[in-house]
């Protein structure tokens, strides 16, 4: 581990040398040999792309939220605008609860006509399949996937897709594009807020951010409902970003781009905390070793104030803003969003409705 970053280091300091000595070279040929300077141009492109690439801390060990890193020098967080990340925010968080409410009324309404053709196929969920026997190995898998509650279908989609994310980083023709979109940074493209919650730096930060999802999601989906939780997820991951890029703009920190699925899932430990405050939790394998047990409202107010002091005090190993974002979603919409939002969806149900017709 020491010896890797001892390499990058070197590598990064021969990199250096040799562009300045190119770029004499190039200062006194460009002007006789425009596909010189072209060359150069692209080389000059990928050498950043590459710089940055191997700036990136791999061995500095799991962050929960994001692993920042930063970026090149020249971007000063002050010229960043936070117009259009919060529109972006805006429109994430308004297109996921109308989708969600849209798909709960085709649920719905497909469950209506199961009942009204006298299906023998469950209407008590729309995800749910008609049992069979086991023939073969696509019959068994079938059997298992509807054995599963509708939370442990949702969360293993939600893990697939971060499990794909996770080995496209690990192709080199890719990581360019990777950075830009599944990285969360003011200067980034916008859908990168949202993108940059289904990338993990490491197996180890993919696995603890996916166990801790699996432990709370079946109860967050019980909360909620399916729709309703998808569309709490994505706009919690959106508005964490948008806290992330917010505190680098408000406090003048140094530019930094972050990854991971702890903003949307703080905002879930927060749903969960303050709807059953005296749930009894315990710290995931150590609990193995040494018993333990405290209330949900507790560890909440513990993480709380472990994110607001590494804020204050500028840490840099874990984004802070990130997670006290997300947890600030969790307990906002279930105190208010909850009702005032997806309590009216009737509106946007009867909208729908009167588009697709009668049944």
């Amino acid at each position: 581990m020491a010896l890797s970053y001892r390499c990058g280091k070197l590598l990064a300091l021969n990199t250096q040398r040799h562009f300045h000595l190119s770029l004499n070279a190039y200062q006194s040929l460009s002007s006789k040999s425009p596909a010189l300077s072209r060359i150069f141009c692209c080389w000059r492109t990928q050498r950043q792309v590459t710089q940055l690439w191997t700036s990136r801390t791999w061995f500095r060990g799991f962050r929960s939220r994001k692993n920042q890193v930063e970026e090149p020098s020249g971007i000063q967080s002050e010229q960043v605008s936070l117009l259009r990340p919060f529109l972006y925010t805006f429109a994430v968080c308004g297109a996921s609860f109308t989708g969600a409410m849209v798909l709960n009324y085709e649920n719905m309404r497909r469950v209506f006509q199961e009942l009204q053709s006298g299906s023998k196929q469950d209407a008590e969920s729309p995800f749910k399949k008609r049992s069979q026997k086991a023939i073969g190995f696509r019959d068994h898998l079938n059997s298992m996937w509807s054995s599963l509650s509708n939370g442990q279908k949702l969360v293993l989609g939600i893990v697939a897709a971060n499990m794909g994310v996770f080995l496209l980083w690990r192709i080199p023709s890719l990581q360019s594009t990777m950075l830009r979109y599944f990285s969360s940074a003011a200067k980034h493209p916008l859908p990168s807020m949202t993108l940059s919650s289904f990338s993990h730096i490491s197996f180890l930060h993919l696995f603890v951010n996916m166990y801790v999802l699996w432990s709370f999601a079946s109860v967050g989906v019980n909360m909620f409902g399916m729709e309703q939780f998808g569309a709490f997820y994505l706009s919690a991951a959106t508005f964490s970003s948008l806290t992330s890029i917010a505190c680098i703009r408000l406090l003048r920190r140094p530019m930094s781009v972050s990854v991971g699925a702890s903003g949307a899932i703080m905002a879930l430990i927060g749903a969960v905390c303050v709807r059953y405050p005296n749930a009894q939790l315990s710290i995931a394998f150590v609990g193995e070793i040494f018993p333990h047990s405290f209330s949900a409202d507790t560890g909440m107010k513990c993480l709380i104030a472990f994110d607001l002091l590494g804020l204050v005090l500028g840490w840099k190993f874990l984004d802070h803003a990130g997670h006290l974002g997300g947890m600030l979603f969790g307990l906002l919409y279930t105190k208010y969003g909850s009702k005032y939002v997806w309590g009216n969806r009737e509106k946007i149900m009867r909208w729908w409705h009167n588009i697709r017709g009668k049944p």
